[in-house]
């Protein structure tokens, strides 16, 4: 997998500080200085993370991006990276459901840590979704009871099926997902993995 990181940062030797750290470890990456060169960078560079400062100047804030961007790749992950944490400037940013916050001044291991979680996280996500896409729409339904702690006989009379079919849907989920034929090894993926 390409690993592909959007900097939006308007201090133009902080953003290359960043660069030149990410491009050391392996990563492609981009960098831009205000909003809207961020959004045509998003649009052509796709990339799967964005370190956003939250306070780019005068206009639109990296929270404002941060909303902007998500909506054109809803799986893009954002790391804000600010000077300022004041409580309403938080609350704002939580809204738009960041991976992690970075508080300047920051230390080239606190990027390089919360990057690298970052793609494991975002690999993770990858491996689950694709997964998910081999489920028919009667298995993914029963996978989000089973990951309710709902039992067979449960589900049945919720999806209005025989609990013989449950158990074949069952069956046939745990091959799908190659995990072990035991009693629980379908609960505690479900639990694990699975979107409530």
């Amino acid at each position: 997998m390409e690993k592909r990181i959007l900097l939006l940062e308007d201090e133009i030797i902080v953003a290359l500080d960043l660069q030149e750290i990410l491009d050391a470890a392996g990563y492609q990456t981009m960098v831009t200085h205000n909003h809207q060169d961020a959004i045509e960078v998003v649009k052509k560079f796709k990339p799967h993370l964005v370190i956003c400062d939250i306070n780019l100047g005068n206009g639109p804030t990296g929270i404002d991006f941060a909303k902007e961007s998500k909506s054109l790749l809803p799986k893009l992950e954002v790391i804000y990276v600010t000077a300022f944490s004041d409580q309403k400037m938080v609350e704002s940013a939580d809204l738009t459901n960041p991976f992690n916050y970075i508080v300047k001044p920051w230390n080239e291991e606190q990027i390089k840590v919360s990057v690298n979680m970052a793609f494991k996280y975002l690999v993770d996500k990858m491996k689950k979704d694709s997964m998910m896409d081999c489920l028919s729409l009667s298995e993914y339904k029963i996978l989000d009871l089973i990951a309710k702690q709902k039992k067979s006989k449960e589900i049945a009379d919720i999806l209005f099926i025989a609990e013989k079919t449950v158990r074949n849907h069952r069956y046939n989920i745990i091959k799908k997902l190659n995990l072990p034929n035991d009693n629980n090894s379908l609960l505690k993926w479900a639990i694990t993995h699975f979107n409530n």
